[in-house]
């Protein structure tokens, strides 16, 4: 199986043979020899920081494919206050850079931290300075050769005072000063993706597909390489002919108009790159995100139009690019419009927002209904808006019974990444300013949570598998995170939900598409840009395709929910070790999330669940997990840390699921109440006490706005219920929270229209005055069906 091509820092100079016993004896020296010469630079170091949000001893290892908290230029390192970091305690922080030697010979670096500390060149330790403890400087030395040389310090802080300050002793110095900035530089213009959260660094435990990401490819495939040389696609689009030929879109670079089309050909079946044909059709597009041939011609979604591409004399290249249809575009640079998909006449795709550098929604917005999923209807052009509330809805695709699913990634208002199904008139919680055609509509919860970092950070476009093992799933894949994930869905109450598990790794970037071939394969195309935007380590461009083998690895193969608990499916019977003691081998923690304007967010009331007990089936493929405290509304991951073993000794290929439970068999429903203007029900200053006021509030994600719906016809909140004080029926009585007495005045029946109605009163709960500011007293009112007496239970 071809191995991906891995990125270096730097170019590799080509070694003519005559010199290869010279190189010999240089490889045995102590001397690092510079670089040749690296991207274009500036003047500084790149400063990432990490929140642990917990103790550390000890300098450790990230977990791969995490945002930082921080990310920023620096001019030198030379670093004491809070400000210097973005963060307090409990982070981890790295420098990378380069720095830049005008006279060859030995440099002394001096080290000075607050904790631990380690500084490498070349990828050599020249000091180590780990453990706790206040400033501490250490000394080290190295012989360096003239020009760039790659530089690199890991750091943590634990509690305390804080520094790090890296000075040197050039050849010939008296003493030791900070490096200036003129000797350091690190790559110009790049991309400063960050994320808050808490950061998670390895553990002895973890291993790649427990704990953490995979690394290699599926056993299930294989990998095959399909650029020929000199062919560098940063691909944003995929379809296919008729004829078995690839047509894909190259992005070109933000802010530019040199985005192309390419016919491939060759690629499908038996093949390698040596067989694969391009051919350049159309260039000049304006950041083109996708690509869909019909009816004989090649269509592409720029960032302010959909553009047809027509080949007038017949040489096979474009010459006329006709605009089937614009749509509002303000000129940001992250207004992208993704896809797209065809069907009965019609195009869809998705309209990202407008944002700051840093990731804040542009407040306002340059142009109007963006973070939308739009129709456009072929003939005439006329643009039609399906859904709202989309940040960067990057992926869209087909899913079960022929509807549309659509990836979105992290940022204001979405507290992690997320998998939606797009239906007319849905509404997904990104609000912007003006407000989007659907944003006073009750929101909609996804599909999946893609929890960030863990098993998602850029999840890209979702395709539904056909064939195999896991028929019926969905693939997407992920820009920063890498590789390709996969998702099983099942609907409870009429919407979807499920799972989500790790499925291959081992590419060569970061996957921006993939697309399922004529000949069976998944072809994946691959992007990235400097700085974090893109999969550390990769290429940040890439085609390839992942061909079923035949293999059947063991595997989680689905995660249903049942009562009180799961079912997991495994593609191969347990080995008899493995069933011994079953519960023993799982472990579950669930948690939710709150969405706000900031961007990203935390898990919120996160708790291990016990596992009470686990039953195999029969077949000995089956697991039933019953877990103690299961909450609907909740993400659970479940883990089943190695050693897990099939009958045939297989390992369990990815041992974790990440299950999103918005509505389980037999639990009760907790979630958010709410009502007008997207408000929430909320208990008066959170207070416990008997006659506390209910009231109308901004939703904020505390537990006073936590309301549980047991199915017993109350409605339950800080272990009381929404209580009509003192059971009466008039007009204006207002609501209250009460100790749970069974009576009439804590019964609230939801009808058809969206009230909620006191069968006592057989009047409606409602916002008075018709008035949606915070603090507006809950009373009951005659059922009109006002706006102001609609509500969405959880």
């Amino acid at each position: 199986m071809p191995s991906p091509a891995r990125r270096s820092r730097w170019p590799r100079a080509t070694v003519p043979l005559a010199s290869v016993a010279l190189l010999a004896t240089a490889l045995l020296s102590a001397t690092p020899a510079a670089h040749a010469a690296p991207p274009p630079q500036e003047p500084g170091v790149t400063l990432r920081v990490y929140d642990m949000q917990t103790s550390l001893t000890q300098l450790c290892t990230l977990k791969t494919g995490q945002t930082p908290n921080v990310d920023k230029l620096m001019p030198t390192v030379n670093w004491t206050a809070n400000g210097d970091f973005g963060l307090t305690d409990h982070f981890v922080s790295e420098v990378t850079g380069n720095v830049n030697i005008t006279t060859a010979g030995t440099y002394a670096f001096r080290l000075t931290s607050d904790d631990g500390s380690r500084l490498r060149i070349d990828n050599t330790v020249v000091v180590a300075n780990d453990g706790l403890h206040g400033p501490v400087a250490k000394d080290g030395s190295i012989a360096l050769t003239a020009g760039y040389h790659a530089l690199r310090i890991e750091h943590f802080d634990d509690g305390g005072g804080q520094q790090l300050t890296l000075e040197w002793r050039p050849p010939g110095a008296s003493g030791f000063t900070v490096v200036p900035n003129s000797a350091l530089s690190t790559d110009a213009g790049v991309v400063r993706v960050t994320a808050p959260g808490r950061k998670e660094c390895e553990t002895g435990a973890d291993s790649p597909g427990d704990g953490l990401p995979l690394t290699g490819v599926h056993p299930n495939y294989t990998l095959t390489n399909l650029r020929p040389t000199g062919f560098q696609p940063q691909v944003s689009g995929m379809d296919w002919l008729p004829d078995g030929r690839l047509a894909i879109t190259t992005w070109g670079g933000s802010d530019t108009t040199v985005g192309e089309v390419h016919l491939l050909s060759g690629v499908t079946g038996t093949t390698d790159p040596s067989k694969v044909r391009t051919q350049r059709i159309a260039t000049g597009l304006r950041e083109p995100m996708g690509i869909k041939y019909v009816d004989g011609k090649l269509y592409v979604s720029e960032k302010h139009r959909l553009t047809e591409l027509n080949d007038t004399n017949g040489d096979g290249v474009t010459d006329n690019y006709r605009a089937v249809a614009t749509w509002p575009f303000g000129g940001n640079f992250h207004e992208f419009a993704f896809g797209m998909l065809y069907r009965d006449g019609a195009f869809y795709l998705n309209l990202s927002v407008a944002i700051n550098l840093g990731g804040a929604t542009t407040d306002p917005q340059p142009a109007p209904n963006r973070g939308t999923t739009i129709k456009v209807d072929k003939a005439t052009g006329a643009v039609s808006y399906v859904a709202g509330g989309l940040r960067t809805p990057h992926g869209i695709g087909w899913g079960p019974e022929g509807g549309i699913f659509v990836t979105d990634n992290q940022g204001g208002w979405l507290p992690s990444s997320k998998l939606l199904h797009i239906k007319q008139d849905r509404f997904f919680n990104h609000y912007t300013n003006p407000a989007g055609p659907f944003d006073n509509r009750a929101v909609t919860a996804p599909v999946l949570w893609l929890p960030q970092n863990e098993i998602a950070n850029s999840p890209s476009n979702p395709v539904q598998l056909t064939a195999g093992p896991f028929a019926g799933q969905l693939l997407f894949g992920d820009v920063t995170y890498g590789g390709l994930q996969r998702a099983y869905l099942e609907k409870v109450n009429g919407e979807y939900q499920g799972a989500v598990f790790r499925h291959t790794q081992g590419l060569e970037a970061g996957v921006s598409r993939i697309s399922i071939g004529p000949d069976g394969a998944i072809y994946t195309g691959g992007i990235g840009a400097g700085g974090n935007w893109g999969q550390a380590g990769k290429l940040s461009h890439g085609l390839q395709k992942l061909t079923p083998n035949g293999a059947n690895a063991f595997d989680i193969l689905a995660m249903r929910t049942v009562e009180g608990g799961f079912e997991l499916e495994y593609t191969q019977p347990l080995s008899a070790t493995t069933a011994q003691n079953l519960a023993a081998k799982y472990q579950a923690t669930q948690w939710r999330y709150h969405a706000t304007s900031a961007y990203g967010g935390p898990k919120i009331d996160q708790k291990t669940l016990p596992v009470t007990s686990a039953t195999l089936s029969a077949d000995r493929k089956k697991v039933v997990v019953k877990l103690s405290g299961l909450q609907a509304g909740r993400v659970v991951h479940l883990r089943s840390p190695k050693p897990f073993t099939a009958e045939s000794g297989q390992s369990l290929w990815s041992t974790e699921a990440w299950y999103t439970l918005n509505a389980g068999i037999g639990l009760p429903r907790t979630g958010e109440i709410r009502g007008i203007a997207n408000k929430c029900a909320d208990v008066d200053n959170a207070g416990t006490a008997d006659g506390t006021k209910i009231q109308l509030w901004t939703c904020n994600g505390t537990n006073a706005q936590q309301w549980t719906v047991p199915g017993d016809g109350t409605l339950r909140v800080l272990g009381k219920c929404l209580d009509v004080q003192g059971g009466n029926t008039p007009n204006g009585t207002v609501t209250q929270l009460w100790t749970c007495n069974g009576t009439a005045a804590q019964q609230w029946t939801a009808q058809a229209d969206g009230t909620l109605r006191n069968p006592l009163s057989g009047r409606c709960l409602d916002a008075a005055g018709v008035s949606s500011a915070d603090g507006t007293v809950l009373h009951i009112w005659d059922c009109l069906a006002a706006v102001n007496q609609k509500w969405t239970l959880p």
